[in-house]
């Protein structure tokens, strides 16, 4: 499996309100078993636009691996989908999230966006 959880991709996402489909940034929040079980990933998109509001997860650059080449980062906790590894733009992540802040990232979304 070439991917885990945390590793930042580029996939193809239809992006709303519009529809349209474009390369983008998003982080894998799903463990191994899903993509052996389901052979996808469950991924939660990234935006270097400042939203802001209620469904941002502000991504610092000591929560990555490697510095981030953007001035600002927000995982969009309310766009989650799940993607084949067919839909991933490279072969290989472009940096990865560190796993505590993968934990902070799911609690953001549940509080946010599921409860």
């Amino acid at each position: 499996m070439p991917f885990s959880r945390g590793d930042i991709i580029e996939v193809n996402l239809s992006m709303p309100p519009e529809g349209r489909v474009m390369n983008h940034p998003a982080i894998i929040i799903s463990n191994d078993e899903v993509f052996l079980d389901d052979e996808c990933y469950i991924v939660v998109m990234m935006t270097s636009t400042l939203q802001n509001d209620k469904y941002s997860f502000v991504i610092e650059d000591y929560m990555l691996t490697q510095a981030n080449n953007k001035p600002h980062s927000e995982a969009r906790c309310h766009l989650i989908t799940y993607v084949l590894e067919s839909h991933i733009v490279q072969g290989r992540p472009k940096n990865k999230l560190r796993n505590q802040y993968v934990d902070d990232l799911i609690n953001h979304i549940n509080n946010c966006a599921l409860f």
